[in-house]
Parts: C-alpha cells; structure tokens; sequence
C-alpha cells in the first residue's frame, strides 16, 4: 500500500518530538483498484495517526457502499467528481435506534470532530428509494463535536426528513457551497451557523425544506444566498421549532414553492413542548431582481435589519462573526490538492 504521506509525517512527528510543522499533510488514496492505497474509505480514515496534521483522502470513481465515521480532526475526503464518486447506504434511523442507544451510526456519513471537508462527491442514503419509507434518514449527521465542518461540489441527498443534519447547537459552524441537496420535511437542519451559497435544493414533500436551531446563541443563524429552490408542488420554504434566523438572500424560488412563510412550529395541544422564543421572527430576504419576491412575504427587508445590513454585508466570515473564515481554509485545501 502506498502510505508514504503517512509514515513521513509519523516520521516527522517523531524527529521533532511532536512538534509537526503545519505544511505537513497526509495524502492518501482510496480506489477500486488493486493498485490503490486502500479499497475502503473508512479503511484509509482508520489508518490515521492521532495528530492534528491536517489529511487528504482522495477518492477514485465508484460507489462506496460503506458508513463513514469521522472522529479525528482535519481530514478532507475528496472525491473525482459528484458524478463519479459516491458513497451509497440505505439506513432508517427508527431501524437503527431499534439496536443503537443513539444516532452514532444512523447516517452515511457520521461526524464527531472539526475541520472536515466533503468535496467533490455524492452522499446518498437510499432507504427512502429502496422501500418508500420517506422517515427520517440522514445523508450527513454531525454531533457535539462537529464544527467547521465544509461540504463543496456535493450531491446530499436522502430518501426522507433530516438529509443534511450538523447538530452542534453549541458552536458549530458550517459551510456549504455550490451543493445538490435533495430530501423531505426539514432536509437542511442546521443547528448554529450555517452558511448556503450557488445550491439547490429540491425538496420531495409538500413541506418544509430548511430548519434552523439557534436558542443558545442570539448571533446563530442559517444564510442561504445565491441558491435555488424546487420541488413538488406544495413544498414549504422553511420552519423552526426553536429561536432561529434565517437569511435568504437572492436566492430563485419554484412556483411551485407554497404561499406559505417561514414559520415557528408550536404546539396548541401540548403547550409545554414548545420552545423558548426569545428573540421572535427573524426572517431577512433581499434580491438582485423583485421578480425573485414570488409572495409578498418573500419582499425584500433587509434594510429593516437593527444592524441597517445590506447584501454585500451577508458573507461567510460575516456569518460566522468573523471566528472562522471557511472560504480561505477551503482554497488552502484546493491548492494542496494541486501540489
């Protein structure tokens, strides 16, 4: 197997006394090939050294039918395209909660750790499709430890509710852009910071398609820009359960998207399982083109924002109050790729 990356920066590591120079990168490959370093992704993340150097696993075309846990910090797992690299499961999460004591496990891809990049790939759970179950089924979980977490040039997509769910309610912090995500009832969840730009979005039931959870943290908000939204007809635009905020900002709406606005999910029945609503609705819009205003809720307010924001103010590093500026840390990792 060819491990060189790896065993010179153990090398490294143990010549410098454990001081690694932050240049240093593992590379590794996995294809489906006899020649490749590894046949399974989960082979190549296991094989790691437990350091902070950051790991590249480049991915060779295929379907990968095997569940990925990430628990070690920095690694990017770069496919050869979308179109080409996929990493295929069929899992319903009330069937695993049958046999588990928690969600570790219940989604294609499970993350417990920071700095991880998912680029150039597909992620797919297919129970949905398979049996016609559209229940929760996760593409991408995160946990409590899941933050600065980069999806780039993906296709997320599941068969039911919760596709893409990065639930660090605490500082997690996540970065998408130029993504395919496909699901049902709150397929893009967030929980803190979260950042959509050049996506799509398609949404397979006539409910909501985003969700965001921001009670701990006034400054948590979920930020879509420059993005599409279809499905059938009858989809929702958006919900939460908890205090959120949300930032749609020249972004395209289907017709066949519902008259229905961003709203809080409560409950008249069982009024103790409502949450806290600390901060009210918080729901920006601006557009490039009124056209994009389809309902006149969707009419731009940006400039009603306290902070008097304009559009050029909604960044990546403004969303994330400037703590983590996913953009240059995606480049950083391009070029490496390319050395």
């Amino acid at each position: 197997m060819r491990l060189t990356g790896w065993l010179f920066a153990l090398l490294f590591t143990a010549l410098c006394g454990g001081n690694v120079a932050a240049s240093e990168i593992i590379r590794l490959t996995v294809a489906q090939n006899p020649d490749a370093g590894f046949r399974s992704i989960q082979q190549a993340i296991n094989s790691l050294p437990d350091n902070d150097i950051q790991a590249i696993i480049q991915i060779g075309p295929g379907i990968y039918r095997e569940k990925l846990y990430l628990t070690r910090n920095k690694v990017a797992l770069i496919g050869s395209g979308a179109d080409n690299t996929e990493i295929r499961i069929a899992e319903l999460r009330t069937n695993w909660l049958k046999q588990h004591p928690s969600d570790w496990g219940a989604a294609v891809v499970n993350i417990n750790a920071a700095d991880i990049a998912l680029l150039n790939l597909s992620i797919v759970n297919s129970y949905g499709e398979l049996t016609g179950d559209n229940e929760h089924q996760f593409a991408v979980r995160g946990f409590e430890q899941a933050t600065r977490i980069i999806t780039a040039n993906c296709r997320i997509i599941a068969g039911g509710a919760d596709t893409l769910s990065l639930w660090n309610k605490t500082d997690g912090m996540y970065y998408h852009d130029n993504c395919y995500f496909e699901g049902h009832t709150d397929m893009v969840c967030p929980r803190g910071w979260a950042f959509f730009s050049n996506s799509t979005f398609v949404n397979k039931k006539a409910y909501a398609t985003l969700w965001h959870d921001g009670e701990l943290d006034a400054r948590q908000k979920l930020v879509v820009r420059d993005s599409s939204f279809d499905g059938v007809p009858g989809f929702m635009l958006g919900r939460r359960h908890y205090d959120g905020q949300f930032y749609l900002i020249n972004n395209r709406y289907s017709a066949n998207m519902a008259d229905k606005p961003l709203f809080r999910h409560t409950y008249p029945e069982e009024p103790s399982r409502n949450r806290a609503n600390l901060w009210g609705d918080r729901y920006y819009f601006s557009h490039q083109n009124p056209a994009q205003a389809i309902y006149p809720w969707l009419s731009a307010n940006l400039a009603s924002h306290p902070q008097q924001l304009t559009a050029e103010h909604i960044t990546a590093l403004w969303t994330f109050d400037n703590r983590w500026d996913p953009e240059q840390q995606l480049q950083t990792l391009l070029n490496s790729i390319k050395e």
